[in-house]
């Protein structure tokens, strides 16, 4: 046989992998309203990996294949569209959705349906209780706000000022302040919640002054950390300032400018990532794809795209210890132990779905307009 003859066959082989029927995986995340960033971030690390992926032979010869939908941030949305993957789709696992809020109604649909999902919001609730068909891949509350509680107690800022908005995510955040609290040694001297839709705080704000809180924590996502810390500035609240892991994004930044300085939150180790020591086993895969997401879509990535990025290299795992039989492949993401992703080491086990430790989470503090690693 030739050269010309085998180099011929060999892309007839590989040509005819590819046309294999494909591995439909769904993706109902935000791609519209204040979020949209994030849904960006995350379809685009999708994209990306899967254009390798399938470049090299796929899953055992099959493509994989993404169905995104935009929720809308809305959790009615999330629900319909959810189904209509399952149903219509006929996808073999779902990455999403993106938010906490849509995340809960959406869990007993994966669990009833015996669908293998990976969600990519934050909320304890996701994985406690644990629902055989659901886990994640962003710390979840209960281990930021445990790694933020001991840096406000070693600080000597044992009271704080709680502000929370009034949805899955900030209200997961504030029952995980207000249930650790006591045993960091921290007394929430004020708490009170808001509505994503506020613009403008400075009523709460205000009221913050007038109390004896040596610190203030906001937990929120979306579009109001950025009028929390607008308006933080514009009462001149001097106070230790700290935001939830949403804040830890450059769109944040950008949106406050100088406002944002000095601002500090605990979260996973992306935006620290360059700073991290070598001996990390985590820094080398955050620079790498912080470079190649750079250098596909000409922009920053971001920890969203980050949680994404975990999500789909454990299930593509998974589907390659198990293929895409719903059991095997859920049982499969189930046994993952110490995979060194973006976001963490994680080990999921039958008791424990979200998979990372306290040691997954740094604290971060913003200076000279960027993230900076505390000590």
């Amino acid at each position: 046989m030739t050269v010309l003859a085998s180099a011929c066959m060999a892309l007839a082989l590989a040509s005819g992998a590819m046309a294999a029927e494909p591995i439909v995986i769904g993706v109902p995340v935000i791609f519209t309203g204040p979020g949209a960033f994030v849904g960006e971030a995350e379809k685009n690390t999708l994209e990306m990996l899967g254009e390798e992926l399938n470049g090299k032979g796929g899953v055992e010869g099959r493509p994989v294949k993404f169905v995104y939908y935009d929720t809308e941030g809305k959790p009615d949305v999330a629900v319909r569209l959810f189904k209509r993957l399952i149903e219509k789709d006929k996808v073999t696992a779902i990455l999403g959705p993106t938010a906490s809020w849509e995340a809960g109604p959406v869990k007993p649909i994966a669990e009833k349906e015996k669908m293998p999902t990976i969600m990519l919001a934050s909320a304890r609730a996701i994985v406690d209780p644990v629902a055989r068909w659901v886990f994640k891949t962003p710390a979840e509350d209960r281990i930021v706000v445990g790694r933020l509680l001991a840096h406000l107690k070693a600080s000597g800022l044992t009271q704080i000022a709680l502000a929370s908005s009034q949805d899955g995510f900030g209200d997961g955040g504030r029952k995980e302040v207000l249930e650790q609290a006591a045993e960091h040694g921290i007394k929430v001297v004020f708490d009170e919640r808001y509505t994503m839709e506020d613009a403008d705080l400075t009523p709460m704000l205000n009221k913050i002054k007038k109390t004896e809180a040596r610190a203030v924590v906001n937990w929120s996502s979306s579009r109001a950390p950025i009028v929390f810390a607008m308006n933080y500035k514009q009462v001149g609240l001097a106070l230790p300032h700290f935001q939830s892991h949403a804040f830890l994004a450059k769109t944040f930044l950008d949106a406050t400018g100088a406002n944002a300085e000095g601002i500090m939150a605990a979260g996973q180790k992306f935006e620290g990532g360059r700073l991290l020591p070598d001996a990390d086993p985590q820094k080398k895969i955050i620079t790498e794809y912080q470079a190649a997401y750079k250098a596909k879509w000409g922009k920053d990535a971001n920890q969203f795209g980050a949680g994404a990025y975990d999500a789909f290299k454990i299930l593509v795992a998974a589907l390659r210890k198990a293929g895409t039989d719903p059991e095997k492949l859920r049982a499969a993401i189930e046994e993952t132990r110490g995979y060194v992703g973006i976001g963490g080491v994680y080990s999921y086990s039958p008791s424990d779905h979200g998979g990372l430790t306290r040691d997954s989470v740094v604290m971060y503090r913003v200076s000279g307009g960027g993230w900076q690693l505390l000590k």
